[in-house]
């Protein structure tokens, strides 16, 4: 869904507010931008224009503040609405409104489950049940308004001041994209690894290989004991993974470290739950079948599998097939790579354990104006003297051929010939065909 440059504005405004008041209140800060955008209708209703109310709260006999009288809807009886005039709180700038949403949170019992929440599908279902809004369709209207708008990347963008309450909120901290992909490269790189069902980044030394020839039926198996006792004991020692519990490892704090009994990683920890592939793919957001839209970082998934998406076609998996370990592998939604083992996957979407940085597609009016009509799919040649994204020099042939956008991020596009990916280069660079 395209998006304006007015409701940037506003996400971005209203993001920066919410998410330092969330560091003090507990308050989820795509929670608190969603109820923004539906309440004020993008800062545009008449109590945000005139009495700076982003949220519609009224004011009761408790209220000393200034006040607004406005019309608004309610729905008494989960079917019919009602037009009523009430008195609302005003204030003097949208930061008090915000402040004031949360203290009314935070100070009212009926909202415990939503002050402290780190799911904000949870949260939004919490919101509602406590009785905030008599829209019978509130909380799914909040929830699609997060993912639709990735508000949820509100909630990892700080951490908490030293004054700050000690809150924590869901992602808080948390690992972004590009530091995922890197580390997860950095094991394919660095370290030699092997699949091991139920494991999450343990050395094979000592007590671990009796511990995970006998964990599971899969490493029971002849064939696996065999294959992990021959790992047992190298120096430098092999390390187990499987699918997802590569993913919880690098999450949860894997390092690499041989002398710990899960080489650095913790259990369950850094708000990451212990979930199978299944379990994982269901946690993501904006999950879908169509992989034009995929943006690195992603998971991507088939019953029972799970791996990361890294851009440029490619994926890094942990599994037993190919090399029996973590490895770089072709994502053939998007094309076969020449000389890489690949897999076509069901579904792909966005970890919310992780801030989605550096990847948030640019929107049409942001596009330079020859290049708004480049789209995943569409026919382009490239002008003389383009460059990768990296940098480098691509070879002369690509200027004379035609070749397809498998996928845009951010400014760039990823090109393909013969259903091949060859490059990734500067929309810039791009000249439409068809």
């Amino acid at each position: 869904m395209g998006i304006t440059k007015e409701q940037k504005v506003f996400i971005e405004r209203v993001g920066k507010l919410a998410t330092a008041d969330m560091l003090k209140s507990g308050v989820l800060a795509s929670l608190t931008i969603a109820q923004a955008i539906i309440e004020s209708n993008w800062g545009k209703s008449g109590l945000t224009v005139k009495a700076n109310a982003l949220f519609g709260i009224k004011a009761g006999t408790t209220w000393k503040g200034r006040v607004y009288s406005g019309k608004t809807e309610e729905c008494y009886d989960g079917v019919n609405n009602t037009t009523i005039t009430a008195l609302f709180r005003a204030y003097d700038s949208w930061e008090e409104s915000i402040s004031d949403h949360s203290a009314l949170l935070t100070r009212l019992t009926r909202y415990k489950a939503v002050v402290g929440e780190t799911d904000y599908k949870r949260a939004c279902v919490a919101i509602k049940a406590a009785g905030y809004a008599t829209d019978p369709a509130y909380s799914d209207k909040l929830i699609n308004t997060i993912e639709t708008y990735r508000l949820n990347a509100f909630d990892g963008t700080c951490k908490p001041s030293s004054g700050a309450s000690g809150y924590v909120g869901k992602g808080a901290g948390k690992m972004k994209s590009s530091e995922l992909i890197k580390k997860l490269q950095h094991i394919v790189d660095n370290y030699k690894t092997i699949y091991v069902m139920g494991c999450f980044g343990a050395p094979l030394t000592g007590g671990n290989v009796l511990r995970y020839c006998t964990n599971h039926t899969f490493n029971k198996q002849a064939a696996r004991t065999s294959m992990i006792k021959a790992a047992a004991n190298k120096k430098p020692p092999v390390f187990g993974f499987d699918c997802v519990c590569l993913i919880k490892g690098v999450l949860w704090g894997w390092s690499g470290d041989a002398s710990k009994t899960y080489g650095g990683a913790g259990y369950a920890v850094n708000g990451v739950p212990d979930l199978n592939a299944d379990g994982m793919i269901a946690e993501c957001t904006g999950v879908s079948t169509n992989f034009k839209n995929i943006v690195p970082g992603e998971a991507v998934w088939l019953p029972g599998h799970i791996g990361v998406y890294i851009g440029n076609g490619k994926v890094i998996e942990c599994t037993p097939a190919f090399k029996n370990c973590v490895q770089v592998t072709a994502c053939l939604n998007i094309g076969a790579i020449s000389g890489m083992n690949g897999r076509k996957w069901v579904k792909h979407g966005k970890l919310p354990y992780i801030s989605y940085d550096g990847v948030t597609p640019v929107q049409p009016a942001e596009m330079p104006q020859n290049t708004r009509t480049i789209k995943p799919g569409s026919t382009v040649k490239l002008k003389s003297g383009a460059k990768t994204y990296a940098g480098g020099g691509l070879a002369s042939f690509v200027y004379t051929r035609e070749h397809v956008v498998k996928e845009i991020e951010g400014s760039r596009a990823v090109i393909s010939y013969g259903g091949i990916v060859v490059a990734a280069v500067k929309l810039s660079d791009l000249t439409l065909i068809k």
